[in-house]
């Protein structure tokens, strides 16, 4: 029987190798004054900052523009938005990775909100935000967090009483996600891997989730065939077209379905760790995925061996593997062995690297949440689990 469900989508998504210059058609249906949002200095390297500016004198617009070098601060979205106020802003564009696309649907709305964004921060404010925002397209050039198709941005303040909290609501869907794959061309080695693994990490965990629905199930699993195919070539080889425009197709569907199936224990360790120390999100998910994962099964087949959830895990490993016949637990266990062996092969370190100790695992494990999880672990095995990783 097919399942429930309520799906939030952006208004418009336009997907595929050179549609950057198609932001030309959509700019005048949104705005007439447009604040560019971009990350660090690497995109105005490129020649696609050339075409951002043709794009902007052919329509006689000036090309407005802040930078976010890291993931936005609570103080750097009042910054901007305090500055940009007066200056007639109706539209705003955000390019760059996931920080960059969560710094600009920030300003979206809070250039229509007053006062700090604080005030709207789930599990620090104490106010829901109103909905209200100037129209917002995303165009990324990772593929990671899927941010271009998401409801929620994240903004951190990281150190000892440090957060990773989201701003929230249906409405701050972006009106427009424009992804092109030649974007991520620019997109280092280093890099490529973890946003594959954040990317890979939130399809697993919305189709494992509790709360998924049979739609989010098949664009998750989708995602995650094409993720599983072309992450290693991306990583070895950044000018594959196909293995880029794969990544950012499973990027772009993991922000639908974990805007509309939550996620899982990973993403509950990674906001607490995240908000301590600043470990990249994608390495906390690279580092976490195998042994979250591992614990989850044994769990789930401790308890039974004919559950939704078990299902789900012989049906990832039939995907990661080629070889037919096999067993549903060979399959269950292969899955585990494979994530093993993409941490292994991307190289993404242990959260040690990073400065995170085990005498940082009682507080992480404090604020750590895996509602959507199959399983729910205790803080013995929370803790547990992070020990496996530092």
């Amino acid at each position: 029987m097919t399942s429930s469900f309520h799906l939030k989508l952006p208004q418009q998504i336009v997907f595929g190798p050179g549609k950057f210059s198609a932001l030309k058609n959509f700019i005048p249906s949104f705005g007439t004054t447009p604040l560019v949002v971009l990350g660090n200095a690497s995109f105005s390297t490129t020649g696609n900052y050339t075409v951002l500016k043709q794009i902007f004198t052919s329509l006689g617009i000036q090309l407005l523009s802040v930078n976010i070098g890291s993931e936005p601060s609570p103080e750097t979205i009042d910054e901007i938005t305090t500055a940009m106020q007066a200056k007639g802003i109706d539209l705003v564009i955000a390019i760059g990775g996931g920080s960059t696309l969560d710094a600009g649907k920030a300003i979206s709305a809070m250039l229509v909100e007053s006062g700090k964004i604080t005030r709207f921060l789930e599990g620090i404010g104490t106010e829901q935000p109103s909905g209200s925002k100037l129209p917002f397209i995303a165009i990324p050039t990772t593929s990671g967090t899927g941010s271009e198709t998401t409801s929620n941005a994240v903004i951190s303040n990281v150190g000892s009483n440090g957060f990773k909290k989201s701003l929230r609501h249906d409405n701050f869907v972006p009106d427009l996600a424009l992804v092109d794959p030649r974007l991520t061309f620019s997109c280092p080695q280093e890099l490529t891997a973890t946003c594959g693994m954040d990317c890979f990490t939130q399809l697993v965990e919305s189709y494992l989730s509790t709360a998924g629905s049979s739609l989010t199930d098949a664009m998750a699993l989708d995602g995650i065939k094409a993720v599983n195919r072309s992450l290693y070539k991306a990583y070895t080889d950044g000018d594959d077209l196909g293995a880029r425009s794969d990544l950012a197709y499973g990027a772009m569907l993991s922000g639908i379905v974990l805007a509309n199936a939550g996620l899982g224990t990973v993403h509950g360790l990674a906001g607490a760790i995240g908000g301590l120390h600043p470990v990249p999100h994608g390495v906390i998910c690279g580092t976490l995925m195998a042994i979250v994962n591992k614990q989850t099964l044994l769990e789930l087949q401790k308890r039974s061996t004919n559950t939704p959830a078990l299902y789900k895990y012989t049906k990832l490993g039939q995907i990661c593997c080629t070889k037919p016949g096999k067993s549903d637990s060979w399959y269950q266990d292969f899955f585990i062995d494979n994530l093993e062996r993409m941490a292994s092969q991307l190289h993404i370190p242990r959260l040690n690297k990073y400065g995170v100790t085990p005498a940082d695992i009682e507080n992480i494990i404090a604020t750590t949440s895996n509602k959507n999880n199959p399983v729910q672990f205790d803080l013995e095995q929370l803790g547990k689990i992070i020990q496996a990783r530092v």
